[in-house]
This record gives C-alpha cells, structure tokens and sequence, in this order.
C-alpha cells in the first residue's frame, strides 16, 4: 500500500474512534454532565482532578498529556488544514476524557465534578446578579 493509503486509512480509524467516544460519553450521564461544563468548568475539575490523592496516577498521566498535547503547536494534523486540524484536538479531548470516566473511581469522579458544577454555578449566579 502506497504511504497516502496508510495515512489516510490512520486518519479514518482516529476519526472513527474520535465518533465512538463522543457517542460513549453521550451515552453516559458522567459524560453528558461533562460536556454541559463551561470551559472554565471543566478546566478546574480537571484540576481538581490533579489535586486529588485517590485518582490513579494514569489517569492524571493521561490529563496531563493532554493539556500538553494541546499546548504544543505540533498536532497529529496541523490546525491550518481548516475543519480536519481542528478536528484532531477535538477527537483527543473527547478520547481522553472517555477515558478518565473509565480509568477514574465513581466517587472521586462524580465528587470532582460536582465542585466544578457548584463552582461554575455560582460564576454564573454572581454574573447575572445586579451590580449595586
């Protein structure tokens, strides 16, 4: 098989699995309660994620090579590819967060995530309370 076949049957199982676990986290409560986060939101419960002692420590491997994943300009395919280069760091977010629903205990990912709702609940009540 010629390079561009291999490169292209690669980019087809990324994306392939980049779909599978978008629809496993909607599928999920965890992972619909995720997703309705704001950034902000999901930027601390990933912190909070870090901070805790009884995550295992793959899973905060695993967070932490995202956010570095994300923070260097090189990506699996380069973002000046419009639609497609933004698609990558999409397909990895949503991989790596499936995969902290599984790798993470139920109490410690439930309880993270809750602060990070409370938190993102009361930015959203004292934005919209009046000025005096």
């Amino acid at each position: 098989m010629a390079w561009y076949g291999w490169l292209a049957l690669g980019v087809g199982t990324f994306i392939a699995v980049a779909v599978i676990s978008f629809q496993l986290l909607r599928a999920s409560r965890r992972g619909r309660r995720f997703m309705a986060l704001p950034t902000r939101a999901k930027i601390r419960f990933g912190r909070l994620l870090l901070a805790d002692a009884h995550v295992p420590l793959a899973a905060k491997l695993s967070l932490l090579l995202l956010v570095g994943y994300l923070a260097l300009p090189f990506d699996l395919i380069p973002d000046f590819i419009p639609v497609v280069g933004q698609l990558d760091d999409i397909a990895v977010v949503l991989i790596t967060v499936g995969v902290l629903i599984v790798a993470i205990p139920r109490d410690r990912f439930e309880a993270a995530l809750g602060r990070a709702e409370e938190e993102a609940e009361a930015r959203r009540v004292a934005k919209a309370a009046p000025a005096e």
